[in-house]
């Protein structure tokens, strides 16, 4: 298997733990698609945000499990809890040294919901002060206000409708000889 689908199964199966850690506390919920969906059609705020802006949702006490048929009488009480987990032995809450990656999207919702959209930054290793695994809560503002540096990335996928053609790149095959030299697109 190549590295890179490798690391995305790794990332996977990390998030996939950092959720069922979540999900042992009573007052998050992971909620289905339509669910979700319903929720940003009704939550009131502006913005193409979709349904991978959030990863469940959290009351201040625990609920019966929260469903499309329910869960309009939920939404003024709901918080919308985006995940950020790490297997690293991160100390404590302070989250010294916690690298994350996150999408204007998400920065975007969380700066139009404010203390209704949380970040939890999970911690799987148990090589900190508590013994055990943990998960910080924190808004955007308080994640603005500890962030040291901040770095914008552009994640790029190619159309998949491109046809061959020649418009003046050039191909090394690896592992022949061969090398198609760059076509010229001007007749």
């Amino acid at each position: 298997m190549e590295a890179k689908f490798t690391k995305s199964l790794t990332n996977k199966g990390t998030e996939n733990k950092g959720l069922a850690l979540l999900l042992t506390d009573p007052r998050f919920q992971a909620v289905s698609v339509v669910t979700k969906r319903r929720i940003l059609e009704q939550i009131g705020i502006e913005g193409a945000f979709g349904i991978q802006t959030f990863d469940a949702i959290m009351t201040d006490v625990p609920q019966a499990p929260i469903t499309l048929e329910n869960v309009d009488q939920y939404l003024n009480t709901m918080r919308l809890i985006e995940m950020k987990t790490t297997r690293k032995p991160i100390v404590s809450a302070e989250l010294r040294n916690f690298f994350f990656g996150a999408t204007e999207r998400e920065y975007a919702m969380a700066k139009a919901l404010g203390d209704r959209y949380l970040f939890a930054f999970i911690v799987l290793n148990d090589a900190n002060k508590y013994g055990r695994p943990f998960a910080a809560l924190l808004s955007l503002e308080e994640v603005e206000r500890r962030t040291r540096a901040r770095r914008i990335q552009f994640q790029v996928n190619f159309r998949s409708d491109i046809e061959p053609s020649e418009d003046g790149q050039e191909l090394v095959v690896f592992g022949s000889q061969e090398h198609i030299p760059r076509q010229d697109p001007t007749p």
